[in-house]
């Protein structure tokens, strides 16, 4: 299992998966979003203030930890992605150099990620 740490940009806490500066409703350590060694996407929620949320069955539902699907909208603040979207962030950001031997690729075949070459 890969985990990522999610949040706003700083100097001062760097994250694997930094989002601009600019969103000031994003924690600067907002989310651990963690890929499964099956490909699931688990999230957990770190801060307090700040909030998560999931968009099912028609309505946002705040989350503190669960398993999310790839593409299921996400709401870290007001700033929207997905699972899927966040950890293909991972290698192409400053500072994270280190992080691109580990990164993850999408299989269509398997329906999740997997790493590069298995």
């Amino acid at each position: 299992m890969r985990t990522f740490l999610v949040g706003r940009r700083n100097s001062r806490q760097p994250c694997d998966i930094q989002l601009p500066e600019s969103e000031s409703s994003v924690s600067r350590k907002h989310l651990e979003l963690s890929v499964t060694d099956d490909g699931k996407f688990y999230i957990v929620h770190l801060h307090p203030k700040n909030r998560t949320e999931v968009y099912r069955g028609g309505v946002w539902e705040s989350i503190t930890q669960d398993f999310v699907d790839p593409d299921d909208p996400l709401r870290l603040g007001l700033y929207e992605s997905t699972a899927r979207k966040l950890v293909a962030m991972v290698g192409n950001q400053p500072d994270s150099a280190q992080l691109q031997d580990d990164a993850f690729e999408w299989d269509p075949d398997r329906g999740s990620f997997r790493k590069p070459g298995i």
